[in-house]
């Protein structure tokens, strides 16, 4: 999406507007902000104690408010009837204590407010309020200027062991963009010292919002538009390095703009940058890094600026129509290019020089060839912050002139060819200019030879220099003539080479404020402009399609909501899995809440699907996929949980051998009916000191078959070893049978783990089952065991089975009858007039083995398990239309 910026005279208009225009305009600007009457304050604190609706607007009287607290502007607007908070007149309003700002809601607009000294803050500006962010909003026609850092923030900084040093750098962030389609629209900034990027567009709740998986490909289409960027402190000048010389912390997070951060760079953030004005924007070596996809940046002006526009991770970003002006000021540079299908066409780079400590780095158009992976699909969390390979560059019909290395190779972080076109440039210097260097050049001799011969050169034209490697796709031109035009050059004797800038002219100082770029208040230097001609910013939204996202769905069948909002009319167009139906509304004029269903998921494993919307009106083409995924049952859901009452009932604990109690040698709550009680952070604890084992007698509260014991404990390196017995009748030692293990000694738990270590049981009948622990074990080779702690531990038990007194040739509950057990050929399974349409048999490793389908059976159904290998299944019976759902045990015998 596109941000459309609309600039309408406001306080003067030429005279050649007609009174057509001039009525067309007060149409616009009332329908835009006169929904409602305005609210006037005298103290911002009063703005939260609003209840602002849409078409709000709250003008806050001019004066000097030295508040340092921070205030919540918070509101739902719409897009015809935003709400409005502003200053009285532009720059009226001047805040000296460092008042910050939450903005959270949708469609706000603040405007007009010139924030001037203070302290700043981590954050200062932000687009939400905990977890709860803005979108559609914008921050207009503002300045931020000279925010200092607190003293004590200035003390904690500094070096104890070694005075006039320092370890870190104090991190302020002056503009955070969260949310989505949010805008920074014809502000100012000045005189920043702090580290900490000065525009951040944070994308790590775009990429997983909190209870919700990877939503990485949603567009996030945040505008930075037509502002103005003034001296952002060069970090290293004001603060040194460290005592060693190494460099101080948070100094390398400097960017004047960053777009979204390495951990989350395939985010599709889809962010524009355009007409914005860099002067002396020299934080860190990056003046803008690009960290996510699909961002373009277009028609902005570099002047004097000791750094570079870096694409530093994410790929398919646009670089276009931009001016670098170096003004042979060292240490300036233009682009940088890591990973890939970046477009880096039609930009000016004029008089740019790095010769001294950041020469690899800033330069006309710098080359690195690393060695991650590239163009990391928006649907992984698989990333590095590391420099990935460089593919499918597009760098064509670019202009550098007398600029220290035009073309630069670095292989300081890998050496992985980058792949690409370059194409159609053009490289001019004067006869006898200071920057003249050759065309190519890199790092090391070398470079070029191990990281520029994959790309494909074709059409590059060069003059007053030499070419400085041996390729095709490069010719010297002696023909090409310069012409000023004002400052920069145009060209003639050469045909379809270097860039096309469409007539226009890099921003200089006097174009900023008034009409131009910045708050129309102040001048380039942040002083107070006479009778400034101001503007009606109207920010119109560009065309948006965007679906919501949902969690991971259970394997049950359900109903599921999700908000689709849009300002065009769009449609259902595919449902990719049968297991979804009955999308609605399935079409639309703009915002809706969309239902779908989705069936019970019968199989083994998770399933995906997805829906897609598709824009129907416009002209931008939106298509959105919504995806979808499910969870396959656990064993357990298909099983009874015997103790599923409070605190295990019906079953309880009937005896013990030893717990750690209040009468233990060292007493502590360690008792064995924690081992029942709901809560992992308890546990049953006892020390085998004899090597006999200790155990705990459950009374399962009557009688049982057993399909499955789970058994949690506490996580150590290695595992607890426990043997399972059980009793029909009484506890007495003689009335036991061991049933696990069934040959060797001991079975074990997971070590390093508090998750459940599941045991399957062969339809074992029990009303005792006694658990006895001998402590954990660091061999647990049969008949060579090694023990490695005599204490045992059991945080939780579960018991799964069926209550029974039938014989071994029926097995029933819930009226439904499985026999014989065991089965040899073929399993009858009486229904006793209860429907059933489906028989699902697993194995105990959760693997469907075997479906059949039926018609609303009602009498005898015969399933055929010859097939079947010897062992203990789960048969699984269903009616979803009449709710049936229930599970048992068996085994099938040679």
């Amino acid at each position: 999406m596109v941000t459309k910026i609309t600039l309408t005279k406001r306080l003067c208009f030429k005279k050649s507007w007609s009174k057509f225009n001039l009525m067309l305009l007060g149409l616009l600007i009332t329908q835009f902000v006169a929904a409602q009457s305005p609210y006037t304050i005298t103290n911002p604190d009063q703005l939260e104690g609003l209840s602002l609706v849409a078409g709000d607007v709250v003008i806050l009287a001019n004066g000097t408010y030295s508040t340092d607290e921070r205030i919540t502007f918070s509101g739902t607007g719409t897009a015809n009837a935003p709400i409005i908070f502003k200053a009285e007149t532009p720059g009226g309003v001047v805040f000296t204590g460092g008042m910050a700002m939450n903005i959270v809601g949708d469609h706000l607009v603040v405007d007009g407010f010139h924030w001037k000294g203070g302290y700043g803050a981590s954050n200062f500006i932000q687009f939400r309020s905990g977890s709860v962010y803005a979108n559609h909003s914008t921050i207009q026609n503002c300045v931020i200027d000279g925010l200092g850092i607190e003293p004590d923030d200035l003390i904690d900084a500094q070096d104890p062991a070694n005075p006039g040093f320092y370890t870190s750098v104090p991190k302020h962030r002056w503009v955070v963009l969260y949310g989505t389609y949010n805008n920074v629209v014809n502000c100012t900034f000045l005189n920043k010292k702090s580290a900490g990027a000065l525009v951040l567009a944070e994308l790590e709740y775009n990429a997983s919002p909190d209870g919700v998986q990877n939503t990485r490909c949603l567009e996030v289409g945040h505008t930075i538009k037509n502002n103005y960027f003034y001296n952002f402190e060069k970090i290293v000048d004001n603060w040194g390095t460290k005592f060693d010389g190494s460099e101080l912390s948070n100094a390398g997070d400097s960017e004047t703009i960053r777009i979204g951060t390495s951990e989350f760079q395939n985010v599709n953030a889809n962010c524009v940058i355009s007409g914005n004005y860099f002067y002396k924007a020299d934080g860190e070596n990056e003046i803008i890094t690009n960290k996510s996809n699909g961002n373009i940046y277009e028609n902005n002006t570099f002047r004097s600026c000791r750094g570079s526009l870096v694409m530093r991770h994410g790929s398919e970003a646009t670089v276009q129509e931009n001016f670098f002006m170096g003004e042979n000021t060292e240490g300036t540079g233009a682009i940088r290019i890591v990973d890939s299908k970046h477009v880096i066409t039609n930009n000016y780079i004029q008089d740019c020089i790095n010769t001294m400590a950041q020469a690899k780095w800033n330069n006309g158009i710098t080359f690195l060839g690393g060695n991650d992976s590239a163009d990391v699909a928006c649907g992984s969390t698989s990333v590095s912050n590391g420099y990935q390979k460089t593919t499918a560059i597009n760098v064509s019909n670019n202009t550098i002139v007398n600029t220290n290395a035009p073309l630069f190779y670095n292989l300081d972080k890998g050496s992985t060819d980058p792949t690409g076109t370059v194409s159609n440039n053009l490289i001019y210097f004067d006869s006898g200019n200071a920057n003249i260097t050759e065309v190519i050049s890199g790092d090391t001799s070398s470079s070029f030879t191990n990281l520029g011969t994959a790309l494909t050169y074709s059409g590059n034209e060069f003059v007053g220099t030499t070419l400085g490697a041996s390729t095709s796709g490069f010719d010297e031109n002696t023909g090409i003539t310069a012409t000023p035009s004002g400052e920069i050059f145009t060209f003639s004797g050469t045909t379809g080479k270097g860039a096309d800038m469409k007539g226009a002219l890099p921003f200089s100082h006097s174009n900023v404020g008034n009409d131009g770029v910045g708050a129309c208040f102040v001048d380039y230097l942040g002083a107070a402009i006479s009778n400034p001609t101001c503007n009606e910013i109207i920010v119109t939204p560009g065309e948006y399609l965007s679906v919501g996202t949902v969690s991971t769905l259970a394997y049950t069948a359900g109903i599921y909501d999700v908000s689709v909002s849009a300002n065009v009319s769009w449609e259902v167009t595919s449902i990719n899995g049968t297991w979804i139906s009955n999308v609605s509304p399935s079409f639309s004029t703009g915002n809706e809440t969309v239902s779908f269903t989705v069936s019970e998921n019968s199989g083994t494993t998770s399933r995906s699907g997805s829906i897609t919307f598709t824009q129907t009106s416009g002209a931008d083409n939106k298509v959105v996929v919504l995806n979808i995924t499910q969870d396959a049952p656990d064993l357990t859901d298909l099983l009874n949980l015997i103790n599923s009452g409070a605190n295990g009932a019906p079953v309880t604990v009937d005896s013990y051998s030893r717990q750690q109690d209040q009468s233990h040698p060292n007493p502590k709550n360690n008792v064995a009916t924690n081992s029942l009680d709901k809560d992992s952070g308890t546990s049953w604890v006892a020390d085998d000191l004899q090597t006999d084992g200790e155990y705990v007698i459950y009374d399962l509260g009557g009688a049982y078959t057993l399909d499955l014991i789970e058994i949690a404990t506490d996580s150590k390196s290695n595992p607890y070893a426990f043997q399972v017995w059980v009793s029909t009748t009484d506890t007495q030692a003689g009335s036991f049978t061991k049933i696990l293990p069934v040959s060797d000694n001991y079975f074990y738990t997971t070590a390093n783990s508090t998750d459940f270590t599941q045991f399957a049981l062969n339809q074992e009948k029990a009303r005792y089952v006694k658990v006895v622990g001998f402590g954990r074990f660091k061999d647990t080779t049969n008949g060579a065991e090694v023990r490695d702690s005599q204490w045992m531990n059991i945080a939780e038990i579960n018991f799964y089975g069926e209550a029974t007194t039938l014989s071994t040739n029926e097995f029933d509950s819930n009226a439904i009858s499985l026999y014989p057990i065991p089965v040899k050929e073929v399993l009858h399974i009486k229904t006793n007039d209860i429907s059933v349409d489906a028989v699902h048999i697993y194995s105990l490793e959760g693997r469907l083995v075997l479906t059949q389908n039926f018609t609303n059976a009602t009498s005898g159904i015969s399933i055929n398990t010859s097939r079947l290998p010897q062992g203990t299944y789960i048969v699984r019976m269903t009616n979803q239309a009449h709710g049936l759902n229930t599970s048992k045990m068996i085994v099938v015998a040679p």
